[in-house]
């Protein structure tokens, strides 16, 4: 229990600095991306103790990256907005939660190993590339009040 405790005190305080540095959108994808890498050898056979070390960092970045997200997404959002945006992300990363343990065991437990790895690294592809086109860096910058919309460009601006 103390170690899950502190590995979690990490992954936070790491995340942490890493945001404020880098940025919140460039944290978050470097962080999809070093969880890919830790995943991507496992397509193939490796040793137990290879295997227990890239799922240890494979879980460190992914924790680190849902750790930004929590950061970045509040940031998004005007205030108006803010929590009905947050509380519609946490509720489907939890669903997604709840439905990959059901799926990864179930391809594992009929011996489909390489295709969970496989569904694994094209779902955290694909989140790195909805991270790359978010619009916004908010490292920075103030949290936005309102919303407002531009009527020569029609598209939604979110500013003071």
């Amino acid at each position: 229990m103390w170690l899950n405790q502190s590995f979690l005190d990490f992954c936070y305080h790491l995340s942490a600095i890493i945001v404020d540095r880098v940025g919140r959108k460039l944290s978050f994808i470097i962080m999809l991306t070093l969880v890919c890498i830790f995943l991507l050898p496992l397509v193939f056979h490796q040793s137990a103790v290879l295997t227990t070390g890239l799922l240890f960092g494979a879980r460190m970045c992914s924790m680190g990256s849902i750790t930004v997200a929590y950061i970045y997404g509040p940031e998004i959002y005007p205030t108006s907005m803010r929590t009905t945006g947050t509380g519609i992300a946490s509720s489907t990363g939890r669903i997604g939660g709840m439905i990959c343990p059901l799926v990864a065991v179930g391809l594992v437990t009929g011996c489909h190993q390489t295709n969970v790895i496989i569904l694994f690294e094209v779902v955290i592809v694909l989140s790195a590339i909805c991270a790359f086109l978010f619009p916004v860096e908010t490292k920075g910058q103030e949290l936005s009040d309102t919303i407002g919309v531009s009527k020569s460009k029609e598209v939604l601006v979110v500013g003071d």
